[in-house]
Formats: C-alpha cells, structure tokens, sequence
C-alpha cells in the first residue's frame, strides 16, 4: 500500500463520529473500535474516492505535523484498518 491507494469502507463496518471521535464496528467479527481525533478525520476522509495522499494533504493543512511523520502514521494506521477489514 502506497499513498496512490485508494480504500473504501467495508460495508461490514457500522460507524458514527460523535464530537470528533468515530467508533466502529465489525458485527461479524464482534470487534469495536473508537479512534482518535486525527484516526476519525481519516476515516471520515475514506471515502472510495480519494487517494491517501490527498487525505495526507488534508491533514498537512489542518495539523501542525511534519510531512514524513504524518505519511508513516497514516500508512500505519490504514494498514491497521484493513488488517482489521474495516477498509478495503
């Protein structure tokens, strides 16, 4: 997975954001998971549409965050969601 990735959301996953933290849950695999602010902007920002260098983009310009750091983090984390299959 590189930053011309483009993810969807599984449709297994149900979410809500409420104050800026999103929860997610997988029914069928019975796991549930509640993110961080900076987590729930890119699950917000996972759309089937967008590459994750334009959700880096995005975050680069509503966090103070180096460029390089912000790129491992977000590479991390989706990595983690679809691992989970919670994004596809």
């Amino acid at each position: 997975m590189d930053l011309n990735t483009v993810l969807s959301k599984s449709p297994d996953a149900a979410s809500r954001t409420y104050d800026g933290q999103a929860t997610i849950v997988l029914p069928s695999r019975a796991e549930v998971k509640v993110l961080n602010e900076l987590g729930s902007r890119v699950w917000d920002a996972i759309d089937g549409r967008r590459t994750l260098a334009q959700i880096l983009a995005t975050l680069l310009e509503e966090y103070d965050v180096p460029r390089e750091q912000a790129e491992r983090d977000v590479l991390d984390f989706v990595g983690e969601l679809r691992t989970q299959g919670m994004v596809s």
